[in-house]
C-alpha cells in the first residue's frame, strides 16, 4: 500500500499531534515491508510551538499547497490513500485523487471557541471543519469521549468514526542514570523537591488553577516548588497569562525538549495536569509511564484515560487540587499504589497498537 501523511505538524515544537504525527509515521514503516510511506508538505522556514506561529504570508503559500499542488503530488506519487493528522490539513472536497482519512483528536476549537477565536473567526473555523468532517472518508479520533463529542457536534453517523487510542512512546521509563538526572537539573535550573506542570499559557490548560492550588498546598508543604513547562501560547508569556496570581516558589521552565522530558517526569514528586478539556491527554500516561503518581481532572477523555490510575478531581477547584496534592504527597502506600497501577496501565498504551490500528482502518478505506 502507498500511503500518504500530511507532514506539516512535524515542524511544530513537540505537541499532542506533533507526536502522534511522528510516532505513526514511524511505526507505519516498520509495520509491512511492502508499504511505502510519503511525507507530503511544501518547503518553508518556521519556528513556533503551534500553528498559530505561522506568517500569514506562510499560511497562504500552505492553502495553495494544499488547494491545488497536493492533489498534483498524490496523483504522480500514485498514493492509495492519504491520511491527514490534524483538523485542517485536507483540501477541499472532492479534490483529491484517493480516498482520505482525518485525525481528529477532539473539537476544542468548536467547544472552546471563546477562547481561541474572535466570534467571525470561529464560525468560518466551524463551517470549514463541518464540511471536512462531512466529504472526508472516514475519521479517526483519539478516545471514546473525542467520538461522542464529534458525534454529537457534526450528526455524522457513528459508523463513519473510529476510535484509535494514542501510544506512549518508549523512552518514557523510570531515569535511573545519576548523570542524566543531575543535567536536566542544570538545564532547566530545577529545583531539589517540586510538583510538575505540564502546559503552557493555554487557556484550556488550566495552569492558573493549577498556580492558585500550589499557593495553598505551599502554607502546610513550603518545601515544595511548582514548575511549569510549555511554549508561550500565541505568544502570550506567564506575566501576562497569570497576572495578579501569587507566584512565589512558581518556577517557568520553558519549552522542554523530548529527549529530556522522561527524566522531569522521573524527577518530579508528582504531576499535576488541571487540563479543563483533553481529546486524549498524552502527559498523564507519560508521567505513569516514569513512575510519578499524578493528579488529574475528572473531566473530558482524561478518566476514560487513566482510570483509577491516577487521583481525579474537580479541575475548577484549587482547594480540590490542593487536597489532591497533599494526600499523594503524604501518604506512602498511596504513592505506591499510584506507582504500581500507573505503570501497568500506561504499559497497555503503545504506538506499535496505534500503527497497526490505524492500518487495518486504512485497508478497510481503500
Amino acid at each position: 500500500m502507498r500511503i500518504g501523511i500530511e507532514g506539516l505538524p512535524l515542524l511544530f515544537h513537540r505537541t499532542g499531534t506533533s507526536t502522534y504525527t511522528h510516532e505513526l509515521v514511524q511505526h507505519l514503516r516498520r509495520l509491512h515491508h511492502g508499504d511505502t510511506v510519503i511525507l507530503f508538505g511544501r518547503d518553508q522556514r518556521m519556528a513556533g510551538g503551534s500553528y498559530h506561529d505561522i506568517s500569514y504570508a506562510e499560511r497562504a503559500a500552505n492553502l495553495l499547497y494544499k488547494e491545488y499542488r497536493l492533489p498534483e503530488e498524490l496523483a504522480r506519487s500514485r498514493i492509495d490513500i492519504y491520511h491527514s493528522p490534524r483538523d485542517m490539513g485536507l483540501p477541499s472536497p472532492g479534490r483529491l485523487p484517493c480516498p482520505s482519512i482525518m485525525t481528529l483528536h477532539d473539537i476544542i476549537l468548536i467547544r472552546l471557541a471563546s477562547d481561541y477565536y474572535r466570534p467571525v473567526r470561529a464560525r468560518l473555523y466551524e463551517r470549514r471543519l463541518l464540511s471536512r468532517v462531512r466529504e472526508v472518508d472516514h475519521i479517526i479520533t483519539v478516545s471514546d469521549f473525542s467520538k461522542l463529542d464529534l458525534v454529537e457536534w457534526s450528526g455524522i453517523r457513528p459508523e463513519k468514526v473510529s476510535v484509535v487510542h494514542n501510544g506512549v512512546g518508549e523512552a518514557f521509563r523510570p531515569v535511573t542514570d545519576e548523570d542524566v538526572l543531575e543535567a536536566v537539573c542544570r538545564r532547566y535550573q530545577l529545583p531539589h523537591r517540586f510538583i510538575l506542570a505540564v502546559g503552557s499559557t493555554e487557556p484550556r490548560k488550566n495552569i492558573s488553577t493549577a498556580i492558585k492550588a500550589y499557593g495553598d498546598l505551599r502554607r502546610v508543604r513550603p518545601d515544595l516548588k511548582l514548575v511549569v513547562t510549555g511554549v508561550d501560547y500565541c505568544r502570550v508569556g506567564p506575566d501576562e497569562a497569570f497576572a495578579g496570581l501569587e507566584m512565589t516558589g512558581v518556577d517557568f521552565a520553558g519549552y522542554v525538549h523530548d529527549a529530556d522530558m522522561p527524566a522531569l517526569y522521573t524527577l518530579a514528586e508528582v504531576l499535576l495536569f488541571p487540563s479543563l478539556y483533553e481529546g486524549f491527554g498524552l502527559p498523564p500516561l507519560e508521567a505513569m509511564a516514569c513512575g510519578t503518581p499524578v493528579v488529574t481532572s475528572s473531566t473530558t477523555s482524561i478518566p476514560e484515560v487513566v482510570r483509577d490510575a491516577a487521583v481525579l478531581v474537580d479541575p475548577t477547584s484549587p482547594a480540590e487540587l490542593a487536597g489532591a496534592l497533599a494526600m499523594v504527597l503524604g501518604s506512602g502506600s498511596l504513592r505506591r499504589d499510584l506507582v504500581e497501577k500507573g505503570l501497568a496501565r500506561a504499559a497497555g498504551f503503545t504506538w506499535e497498537k496505534t500503527a497497526e490500528e490505524t492500518r487495518k482502518i486504512y485497508e478497510m478505506v481503500v
